[in-house]
């Protein structure tokens, strides 16, 4: 049974996020088609002061301005929507992303061109100092000689620009404050989805840890108790994915609220998770039951929300690498919404696939990041912004990232 609480902790120390900000993601997710409509703007800020009356939380600045916490004000419009108490996460936000899907279904081009953009946010505590700042790209391991990378770098004439598999890396000296660019024109093709010939070695897609997948005690548990121990791959992973979708909310989460030690049993623990610890998660159960799984992380490819985002891959020997992602979770009200709740059961839309954990993956940004951050999107020229930034609203880093025909 889902729990009644919010699963993250929420306080002040959270809340400093603009309410102009928060009004901007809350109008990507749930108006990403009409987000310059007046009634757009005028419904999101009605939703946000019913919420407040309902229970969100709220801290006023230094000249009386509104400050939110962007995890929390979408875990409790979500939670009012499962309570039925408030239609905004429905009508809004799983109408939006229904669109979203359908659209990218309906689109009968073979290949995409994409425009990222990385800006690092350079303060006075770096002068002087070396930095390798890195850039996720596409993987070419996905997508073959189809892949083009125009690669490109602005703010430091003197950088050193390098352009490898899934990245893309510069290396300088920051000479004054300012921001530095990575960035990169990029064209491919859908990626393949046929089994690879020849058996990868399974071992490292079955540790017990690595990153955010821990296979736990208690992880361990609940795996052998969610199908019998007769039942056979498929039925595991569906027992898997039936426990995620209907005992768990799919939301945001603080990073700085899990332990190390046990970031799955969080989860357990607290009933919430997002995209990239959800999918390792589902990593974790499905290892515990000695199915090789790892979780990929990339980009959406929705042309008014090309927003970053993860999943997960099971080894299934009629079909090789197979994906499953809790986007189904919200499309389908919960899992509610049978009709939609299977939809990325064992297949996934076209993404920009830039890391296959455990293997092939980004690095290390380039800069120190501070404990507690948010990640905010917002809409941006035609594509969108994804910033980073501390919770002094200090800004860290931002992508841009928008398709083009």
């Amino acid at each position: 049974m889902r729990s009644s609480a919010l699963g993250v902790r929420f306080s002040d120390q959270y809340r400093t996020v603009a309410e102009s900000r928060i009004l901007d993601t809350l109008l990507l997710g749930g108006w990403a088609y009409e987000q310059d409509k007046p009634e757009a703007i005028t419904a999101t800020r009605q939703a946000l002061d019913r919420w407040i009356d309902m229970g969100l939380g709220v801290r006023l600045g230094p000249t009386g301005e509104r400050l939110f916490d962007p995890v929390e004000v979408l875990n409790v419009l979500k939670k009012l929507g499962l309570e039925g108490r408030d239609h905004f996460w429905a009508d809004r936000y799983v109408g939006t992303g229904r669109r979203l899907v359908t659209d990218l279904m309906a689109n009968t081009k073979q290949g995409f061109r994409v425009d990222f953009r990385r800006t690092f946010n350079l303060g006075a505590n770096l002068i002087g100092k070396g930095l390798r700042l890195r850039a996720p790209l596409p993987l070419r391991s996905v997508y073959g000689e189809s892949l083009e990378v125009e690669a490109f770098v602005d703010g430091s004439p003197e950088a050193q620009l390098r352009v490898s598999d899934g990245r893309l890396e510069a290396r300088l000296t920051a000479l004054t404050e300012g921001t530095v660019t990575l960035g990169a024109k990029l064209a491919f093709s859908s990626a393949a989805t046929s089994p690879p010939a020849v058996v990868p070695p399974f071992s490292p897609y079955l540790k017990s840890h690595e990153g955010l997948v821990c296979v736990s005690d208690q992880v361990n548990a609940l795996a052998h108790s969610l199908a019998g121990p007769s039942a056979d791959r498929n039925s595991v992973v569906r027992a898997v994915w039936n426990y995620m979708m209907d005992e768990l909310i799919c939301g945001a989460v603080h990073y700085d609220q899990i332990p190390a030690e046990g970031p799955c049993d969080w989860i357990l623990q607290t009933g919430w998770y997002d995209c990239q610890i959800g999918s390792a998660l589902f990593v974790a159960l499905c290892r515990a039951r000695g199915i090789p799984a790892r979780v990929i992380g990339g980009h959406v490819l929705y042309r008014r929300a090309p927003t970053n985002h993860y999943w997960a891959e099971v080894w299934l020997e009629e079909k090789g690498w197979t994906p499953f992602d809790f986007l189904s979770w919200d499309l389908s009200l919960g899992g509610r919404d049978l009709q939609w709740r299977d939809h990325f059961y064992g297949r996934i839309d076209d993404r920009m696939v830039t890391q296959v954990l455990p293997f092939e993956f980004t690095g290390a940004l380039g800069v120190a990041l501070p404990n507690v951050w948010h990640i905010l999107q917002t809409v941006k020229g035609s594509g969108v912004e994804i910033s980073m930034v501390a919770v002094n609203t200090e800004p860290l880093y931002s992508d841009v990232v928008s398709i083009s025909d």
